[in-house]
């Protein structure tokens, strides 16, 4: 599985649900890990390729894995150039590639690693994740099917299929491939989280199981730990939303987490706590806009409509674009009103 599942994560809870960076390219001949959450560039095998790595190929996995993603294409474009069949640097230039945003040429790579070794499990996984955030659901559904025929146990091939197939509606079809792909590597806790998102974004039942099993798996991953947090509320699970937050803030505090358990305190009807974690996310990050927003929301239940009115304005000054934007100005003129009468 690429990072891209976290995606789901940091669209619900912003940037710290992906903590992690994609795994470096390896130098041919490394071992991959037993279970990864993320795809790396395929060791060849020696039946695959019996030359050793060109120096061009080994510069391009050097500057990668320093971070320097403009020097790492350069050398995998002039390894690719010598040698238009090894696969592997054409693989790690769509990875270089994607790292700099150019999602035209990292299709191009990972399609020509695809020409050269046909069965080549990660380009196929990284290219149907590619067709999966542009919106190509057809396209990464034929690719990832056809890639699943040749890798029938592939978790993230599974997932991405899983994950076009919820794009396009077919619940019954993406909920089979989603859980094809949690079964098939039960360690790793990302792929019952996704189905988890998916379970709750479709109100059908189960997504609970799956959290827990993925709470049990996500040791010190914040951003995990975070989502999962997120997705129990969905779910209606204020009280383990709570207790997840709780192990997020003990990892690291922050407006954002504070504010997400309010929202599970609120769900519990725990007026006071639900305040007091909303002042103390604004003590903790002044400039986290959705913290205002949900105290003004407080406030105003409360009867407290000028203070109210005074953190919608707040949110306002932050976030004046924001989602919350629109509501915000409604309730900030509704609590200005009230404070007159």
């Amino acid at each position: 599985m690429t990072n891209r599942a976290c995606i789901l994560a940091a669209a619900a809870l912003g940037a710290f649900a992906c903590g992690g960076s994609s795994p470096p390219p390896r130098s041919p001949g490394e071992a991959p890990p037993a279970a990864a959450l993320s795809s790396e560039p395929v060791a060849p095998s020696p039946q695959a390729s019996s030359a050793p790595p060109s120096p061009e190929a080994l510069a391009g996995i050097k500057a990668f894995d320093a971070g320097n993603y403009p020097e790492a294409r350069r050398s995998f474009e002039a390894a690719v150039r010598k040698n238009p069949r090894d696969f592997e640097s054409s693989y790690n230039l769509g990875m270089a590639c994607e790292k700099l945003g150019d999602a035209g040429a990292a299709e191009a790579a990972y399609m020509a690693a695809l020409a050269t070794k046909p069965d080549l499990e990660t380009a196929a996984e990284e290219l149907t994740a590619l067709y999966v955030d542009a919106g190509r659901f057809d396209d990464a559904l034929s690719v990832g099917r056809a890639a699943l025929a040749e890798h029938p146990k592939s978790a993230p091939l599974h997932e991405n299929v899983g994950v076009a197939l919820a794009s396009r509606g077919d619940r019954e079809g993406a909920a089979r491939e989603l859980r094809a792909a949690a079964d098939a590597q039960p360690s790793q806790p990302m792929y019952r989280f996704t189905l988890a998102h998916w379970l709750n974004a479709w109100h059908a039942p189960g997504a609970v199981a799956e959290l827990d099993a993925a709470r049990d798996l996500a040791k010190d991953d914040y951003g995990l730990i975070a989502g999962i947090g997120f997705e129990y509320r969905l779910a209606g699970d204020f009280a383990a939303c709570e207790k997840m937050f709780d192990r997020a803030i003990r990892i690291k505090d922050g407006g954002e987490v504070r504010t997400q358990r309010a929202l599970c305190k609120l769900g519990e009807k725990d007026e006071k706590a639900t305040l007091d974690d909303l002042r103390a996310a604004i003590a903790a990050e002044p400039t986290y806009a959705p913290a205002h927003y949900y105290l003004g929301g407080r406030l105003a239940i409360a009867k407290k409509f000028r203070e109210a009115a005074a953190e919608y304005a707040k949110y306002l000054e932050l976030a004046p674009d924001g989602s919350l934007a629109k509501a915000a100005r409604e309730r900030m003129k509704a609590a200005e009103a009230a404070a007159k009468r």
